[in-house]
């Protein structure tokens, strides 16, 4: 444990809240005509991108990460457990591993797609994936790595390598969650890897997959087992399983999902929105904690769904999707209070 407190973070929190930007904002950047007044409104806050970058959706995305990669930085140096902040860079450890596997099995040259955030570097990552090596990480890292390597071997499909460090970063965050010994950060994982394996299967339902391309996806460290949440939502069980899941007490906001779930009518898009809605709702329990990790944690959740819903909005404002699409897709904004 380091020298440093939550409550020294959560105050450093309670001024870099200025920097999120608001639903009026976000409200602005939707009623944009033009890249030039877009470029105009994200002057000033992280995201600023000049004449030319605003039109490059490479350029952006640059941008957005670099900004979220600044945060994720503050948040490791100034945390007194870099776990807490690994629950949310652990995807993008698992990403490049995946990368550097697929590099491995084709050679082709794929170093555009790493993204340098979490507590492993480049180098570390690239070793482990050379080596099988747990020189610098875990054993069960280089464990998972090695046989899904070896399951690749064994089949030569490029999908057992997705899938496997899929199922890989689960296992670790199950691990992380037990190891910080916070029952609403204990909640947050497993509502991560149940409404993971829930959308997985509503995905294949819809494009009627077998059991067996379903069992292959799914994660077996939530509240459920891959079994039953085939089971459930296969047999339109879906209220069951949510009532099974959510952590939340009764949340007026839910009811209109509940309603969906009840008649068979929920989209996977809305789904997508319902893991972010809760996982939102229950972090905000944490808002006024003095002396805990949940400001930070609440603050950096914040700043991902931040930059998803920019990326969002500024690649589909370029591409000239209808508004009401952007705005089904776009998750809850810090600092909203209706939602």
């Amino acid at each position: 444990m380091s020298e440093r407190t939550y409550s020294q973070v959560n105050t450093g929190i309670s001024v870099r809240e200025a920097s999120f930007l608001s639903p009026s904002q976000f409200e602005q950047l939707l009623a944009s005509d033009s890249s030039e007044s877009r470029e105009v409104l994200l002057q000033g806050t992280p995201y600023a991108l000049d004449g030319q970058e605003i039109k490059n959706p490479e350029a952006i995305e640059s941008r957005l990460m670099a900004a979220l990669l600044a945060e994720y930085q503050w948040a490791f140096e100034a945390t007194p457990q870099s776990d807490l902040v690994s629950l949310f860079t652990l995807k993008y450890t698992y990403h490049n591993l995946k990368v550097y596997l697929k590099h491995k099995a084709t050679e082709r040259t794929l170093g555009h797609l790493l993204i340098p955030i979490g507590p492993y570097s480049l180098d570390v990552l690239e070793h482990l994936v050379a080596t099988f090596s747990a020189e610098y990480c875990p054993n069960f890292m280089a464990e998972e790595v090695a046989a899904t390597w070896q399951e690749y071997q064994d089949y030569q499909d490029l999908r057992v390598l997705e899938i496997g460090m899929d199922l890989a970063y689960f296992k670790h965050l199950k691990i992380l969650g037990e190891s910080l010994d916070h029952p609403i950060l204990k909640q947050l994982v497993d509502v991560t890897i149940d409404f993971y394996n829930a959308i997985t299967v509503k995905r294949a339902l819809d494009q009627h997959k077998p059991h067996s391309f379903m069992h292959q996806l799914l994660s077996d460290e939530g509240s459920l087992s891959a079994h039953q949440v085939i089971d459930l939502l296969e047999s339109g069980q879906w209220l069951t399983w949510f009532y099974q899941v959510n952590p939340l007490d009764y949340d007026l906001a839910l009811d209109t999902y509940e309603e969906k779930m009840r008649t068979g009518q929920l989209k996977t898009v809305e789904l997508e929105y319902l893991e972010s809605l809760v996982k939102f709702s229950l972090l905000d329990a944490g808002r006024f904690e003095v002396d805990g990790p949940l400001p930070l944690v609440r603050y950096l959740y914040g700043k991902e769904l931040e930059v998803t819903n920019l990326r969002l909005v500024l690649s589909g404002l370029d591409n000239g999707f209808p508004l009401a699409d952007i705005k089904e897709r776009m998750r809850p904004i810090y600092g909203q209070t209706d939602l």
